[in-house]
């Protein structure tokens, strides 16, 4: 079961990098965020069983997560009116309805303790939304802003009533060994594992982009965020390790000012060890991102 609770305890939120092998399987088998993703109805009885699946729907839409009592009235109404508008939503969002006494380790995974408890899965990233019953007219007004909102932030996929939910994609015996070190919090081995996979193919752009994804989760996924965000770096040292900070809560714009502000300042080893770090983050992202070909313009200029 993947460690869903860090975005509600304010940790760095392990999920997107965690999920990602999965959704870049089902990208290389053609189901994209872009596309029609079908499924069986806009709003389902969550279980454990298919949680993976729920997850790979988040990088089409947005994933509403309403968790519910069948003791308790208020919940069901809010599930209830929940349902509704997943209906009227037409595909643009999803419902997941899960019920706190049938499901208790996904209640714990989300780190949810009270019925009428609703929360978003947005590309693989859990976050809290509001606890409490909630007229119908607000919830509508609500669901539709966070509709935008993933819009704005390039989520422009569309669900459609097909016959089941996304299959499973079948990963390498390693891909899923990784997969299943992260979800345990075992990034080391995660980190060996794509090493190792690396070295056998040292062209991989895909397996070097993971190794260094989950190398960044190893350094700061069990660090106090806001604590190592507020640090004002003395040194290089502790540049590149609020950098990394950065990046792993998506500021990826902040972690490349930093270091490229640092390259500026140090000489020798020490630019050379930022100038080296700020390449692996970039890798982190990817060469394609609009961020990075900015930064790695700017680090080409100051290096001359």
């Amino acid at each position: 079961m993947s460690n869903l609770n860090s975005s509600f305890s304010g940790a760095v939120d392990l999920s997107t990098l965690a999920n990602k092998v999965v959704q870049d399987q089902l990208e290389q088998n053609g189901v994209k965020s872009d596309n029609a993703l079908k499924v069986p109805a806009f709003a389902i009885d969550a279980e454990e069983s298919i949680i993976r699946q729920i997850i790979q729907i988040s990088s089409s839409v947005p994933v509403v997560v309403c968790f519910y009592s069948p003791a308790d009235q208020d919940s069901v109404e809010l599930k209830n009116k929940l349902g509704r508008l997943a209906v009227s939503g037409d595909g643009d969002w999803f419902l997941a309805k899960v019920d706190l006494i049938a499901q208790p380790a996904l209640a714990q995974a989300f780190g949810v303790l009270e019925p009428a408890t609703v929360a978003v899965i947005l590309a693989g990233e859990p976050k809290p939304l509001f606890q409490g019953d909630q007229p119908e007219d607000d919830l509508a007004t609500f669901i539709n802003k966070l509709v935008d909102v993933a819009k704005s932030q390039g989520m422009l996929g569309k669900l459609v009533i097909g016959e089941s939910m996304p299959e499973q994609p079948q990963l390498s015996q390693a891909e899923q060994d990784a997969l299943d070190a992260m979800e345990n919090g075992d990034f080391s081995a995660a980190v060996k594992i794509y090493e190792a996979e690396l070295a056998l193919a040292p062209g991989n752009e895909l397996l070097a982009e993971r190794l260094a994804q989950v190398r960044l989760v190893e350094r700061t996924y069990q660090g106090d965020v806001e604590a190592e965000l507020n640090v004002e770096p003395k040194d290089y040292l502790a540049a590149i390790r609020k950098a990394d900070f950065y990046l792993a809560i998506g500021d990826s714009v902040s972690a490349f000012n930093l270091l490229l502000d640092w390259f500026s300042q140090t000489q020798g080893d020490e630019r050379s060890s930022v100038s080296k770090h700020l390449l692996e983050l970039f890798v982190v992202i990817g060469k394609n991102d609009p961020n990075v070909i900015s930064a790695r313009k700017l680090l080409a200029a100051r290096m001359f």
